[in-house]
């Protein structure tokens, strides 16, 4: 029984599904760093230990710290790589794809703060370093926004017809 024909384009979508993970991957991973700086210079500014955002992530200690580093990296570039992919491929318009990944953004770390609130004092000083992990969010999502590709920077290029 003869196979039926490929299709003309090969059998793959009109988007570089590819190309997209990976740019929002590096895109995450590089919101993640900033993330944790704007984490550590909001629990600066609360009057706490700098390193208390990243410990809070990962636990007391070095070995804390060195989790909380690890979790921030992997976290944030799965988050890039998935708003990449889920996001990226249908925005057209940079300024939507902005909004929704600052959305994103403060959502996935409303998600995180709910898993790591048992860890958290409940004085002052937190309620200002919570302020500044929230903020350190949007800007990881306002970073995420604006650096993920459009529709229009993903898509495959046809060869021209040649007459």
């Amino acid at each position: 029984m003869p196979r039926p024909a490929p299709p003309e384009d090969g059998g793959v979508t009109e988007i570089n599904g590819l190309r997209l993970a990976y740019r929002g991957f590096v895109t995450g991973l590089a919101a993640g760093y900033v993330w944790a700086a704007a984490a550590m210079l909001g629990a600066l500014l609360a009057g706490v230990d700098p390193l208390a955002p990243l410990h809070l992530l990962g636990g007391s200690g070095r070995d804390g710290l060195l989790a909380g580093i690890g979790l921030v990296q992997v976290g944030s570039a799965a988050i890039g790589m998935t708003f990449a992919y889920f996001f990226g491929r249908f925005f057209t318009v940079r300024r939507t794809l902005a909004v929704a990944g600052l959305c994103f953004g403060v959502l996935a770390w409303l998600v995180v703060a709910k898993l790591v609130d048992s860890r958290m004092s409940h004085d002052l000083a937190a309620a200002g370093v919570r302020i500044g992990l929230v903020a350190a969010s949007a800007l990881y999502g306002v970073m995420l926004g604006a650096a993920v590709p459009t529709r229009v920077d993903v898509l495959r290029r046809t060869p021209a017809q040649q007459s």
